[in-house]
This record gives structure tokens, sequence and C-alpha cells, in this order.
């Protein structure tokens, strides 16, 4: 069982280097044929716009940027899709994939933010780690943030949890996502 565990730890982390070390370069890119356009949020897809761009710090109520140019829906996916509380998980990974006429590459790195939908009062999470990697974004945000977030929005688990990941191009073009994830708490 150790062997098992260490064996996946270690090729998960060398996964993950050969992404950051290889992966980040203009010639890795594929053509990804996909349209992008507003879905109905009880589709299933993650792909959805929502109508303001205002995202607030614990200590302030006022919006922290607020953009006069339209916010691009983008499609992400966030991993692990249901978090457990009582785990000892150190991550959340999300693949961010842009419209095509994007690049990943053009994302600027100190825009990037999570946050939880339904609790506009919450800090905002920041990545420790980030990289585009063919035509996506990869994202690596603390699991152990979030968890603090859920745990004192004092909610009745299992449930599930609306997840918002924004941020800008270089150009200043917002983009932003929401994601659904399950969040329960079983006993160890």
């Amino acid at each position: 069982m150790y062997r098992k565990r260490f064996f996946n730890k270690m090729l998960f982390y060398t996964f993950m280097a050969i992404i950051f070390v290889f992966g980040g370069g203009s010639s890795y890119r594929y053509i990804w044929n996909k349209t992008f356009e507003e879905i109905d949020p009880n589709a299933g897809s993650s792909m959805q716009t929502t109508t303001d761009y205002n995202h607030f710090s614990d200590s302030s109520t006022s919006p922290l940027s607020v953009s006069n140019q339209p916010v691009s829906p983008i499609d992400i996916r966030i991993h692990p899709r249901v978090l457990n509380l009582n785990t000892k998980g150190k991550m959340i990974i999300s693949w961010i994939k842009l419209p095509e006429e994007y690049d990943p590459c053009d994302i600027a790195v100190n825009s990037l933010g999570l946050s939880v939908v339904s609790c506009p009062k919450c800090a905002i999470i920041y990545p420790t780690c980030q990289s585009p990697i063919h035509r996506q974004y990869l994202t690596v945000f603390p699991r152990q943030d979030l968890i603090d977030k859920i745990e004192r929005m004092n909610l009745s688990l299992p449930t599930r949890l609306n997840l918002k990941i924004y941020g800008e191009l270089n150009d200043g073009t917002p983009f932003e996502g929401i994601e659904t994830i399950r969040i329960i708490k079983q006993k160890k």
C-alpha cells in the first residue's frame, strides 16, 4: 500500500514537472475546434457567464476590479470534482480553456483568482503554480484555503458549490468561468 501511494505521488510530481518544463511553449499548440457560446446553466457544462465582474475581499465591500470590456466566457475543469473536507490533499487543480481567438500564453499571471460564487465577501484564493499547456492553462490553488472558507460558511453537507475562476489577458480582456463541485465530509 505504501509503495503504491509513493509510486503514485512520484508519478504525479514527475508529470507536473514535465508539464511545467516542456508544456509552456507556444510551439506545443494544437488546433482545438470548439465554439464558445452561452448555454443553459442547468445543462451541466461549466461554461457560463455572469453579469457582474466584481470581486470582493474580506475587509471591503467595494469591487477590486471593474472592467469596461465584456467578460469572455471560458471553459474550466476543477479537480477534485468531489472535495472531502477530511482529506489531506494539498491542491486544487484547474484547467482553463480560452476561446480559439485567445492564446493561453497571453494570460496575465497576476490576474488569476478563484472565488466562491455564493460567498461574495470571502477572500479570493490566488494560485500557487500556473503554466500554459497545449492551448490550456493549468493553475494550482491551495486546497486548505478553500476548505477554510467552506468551514466558515457553515454549510450543511453534502452540498454543491459553485467556484469561479477569473482573470485577464495581457491586453486587459477579462474572462471567467464557473464550475460546480460537490462538498462532503466523511468520517476518517
